[in-house]
């Protein structure tokens, strides 16, 4: 296995520990890779020897992506995924509360960079994003599938793959896919797809939620789910015992709400509402019992950052006008980089020209599908909080 050389600045994590080796990083070894080439990295010091995928030509990530220390020199690639995805679906068999849908590979956290993979209760989507990885693709479908006996789809994402200069496939026809969580359950088609299928990110805060409504002495009649895609913060309340619930979304979403809604017995409980919620919350006159917003990321890189936090005391300020003495206000948040105080900053920032106060109930993170090893880890980021409107 080609070898490449780096070094190692004084102050820098230990080598044993990285994640990623930049061009400025490298002393040689790293020109005339070829995209997704698997290589050993050396530093001078150093015993350990680590398994990374090079890629010169990416335009996303760094051109040295770490999978771990290597163990042996002639470890080959196909018996390291094999390895690798039977620890990963292992490691989610511990938890049996997701047995009926998990996401049971998250990219850098598994050791498989690049690829995300969502199982569901008749199939599993798999996205892959990293040359390395990517020309194993008939290899992940086909342990995959004796991992989960599941069917197996491709949901490439084109702007992702073009970044890494990876080719575009014709897309797979995918099946209504069907959820199952918090005993309740949801229709994703095809034609309303988002990202690798449904939010399962966000499962635990959701179970939060619910059980905060159903154990505050507290009638909870109107609530309005924000950014609401399929639906599940709006469901999962509905759940725990709010009477009828407002789905706001611009996403032509009407019919897959109104599908979940009667699959759990809830028809009569709930409107859809098409529209931009930054304008839709411009022109709201009515106050809700519980508010729920959970938007798209705000940035998707570092750079951007304080536009991000802009845009969340835009959207908070917004907020503070659609509730009233004792709602429940549940903010969410997927933006990589915004710490959850920051996002809980911007919430005070949003109310400081209210005439309420906030009474911070609960904190959360993602679950432990997507695992992380510390709170500065980079896969870290789901963010949720609940207060009480005083």
């Amino acid at each position: 296995m080609r070898q490449v050389k780096v070094k190692l600045k004084k102050g820098s994590k230990p080598f044993h520990i990285r994640s990623e080796f930049y061009e400025r990083d490298v002393l040689e070894g790293l020109v005339g890779c070829t995209p997704g080439q698997w290589v050993l990295i050396t530093a001078e010091g150093e015993k350990d020897r680590l398994l990374a995928l090079a890629n010169p030509m990416s335009k996303s990530s760094a051109p040295l992506r770490v999978l771990g220390l290597a163990t042996h020199q002639d470890l080959k690639p196909e018996d390291y995924i094999k390895d690798t995805l039977a620890k990963a679906v292992q490691k989610r068999d511990d938890f049996p509360d997701l047995s009926k849908g998990r996401r049971i590979v998250y990219g850098d956290s598994d050791g498989l960079p690049g690829v995300i993979v969502d199982e569901y209760l008749h199939c599993a989507l798999i996205q892959i994003n990293t040359a390395g990885m990517d020309q194993y693709r008939d290899l992940f479908k086909s342990e995959l599938h004796k991992l989960t006996s599941k069917t197996i789809y491709f949901l490439d994402n084109q702007e992702y793959r073009k970044q890494e200069g990876l080719p575009i496939f014709e897309g797979e026809k995918i099946p209504a896919i069907e959820v199952v969580e918090n005993d309740l359950r949801f229709f994703i088609s095809e034609k309303v797809l988002q990202k690798i299928g449904y939010y399962y990110d966000h499962r635990m805060n959701r179970k939060k939620l619910k059980q905060w409504i159903q154990n505050i002495e507290s009638d909870f009649v109107k609530g309005v789910d924000l950014f609401s895609y399929v639906g599940s913060w709006g469901l999962n309340a509905l759940s725990g015992g709010v009477k009828e619930m407002t789905f706001v979304d611009q996403g032509d979403l009407k019919g897959a709400i109104e599908k979940n809604l009667e699959v759990n017995g809830m028809a009569e409980r709930g409107q859809f509402i098409r529209a931009n919620v930054f304008d839709w919350l411009k022109t709201c006159e009515e106050t809700f019992d519980v508010v729920i917003s959970d938007p798209p990321a705000f940035s998707k890189n570092l750079k951007n950052k304080s536009k991000a936090l802009g845009g969340y005391q835009k959207l908070h300020r917004s907020l503070s006008r659609i509730v009233h003495k004792g709602s429940l206000l549940a903010i969410g948040s997927c933006t990589h980089g915004v710490s959850l105080e920051e996002l809980d900053l911007t919430v005070k920032q949003g109310f400081a020209d209210s005439s309420y106060t906030l009474q911070l109930l609960e904190l959360g993170l993602q679950g432990p599908d997507h695992g992380i090893s510390h709170l500065g880890d980079s896969q870290n980021y789901i963010k949720f909080i609940l207060y009480r409107v005083l």
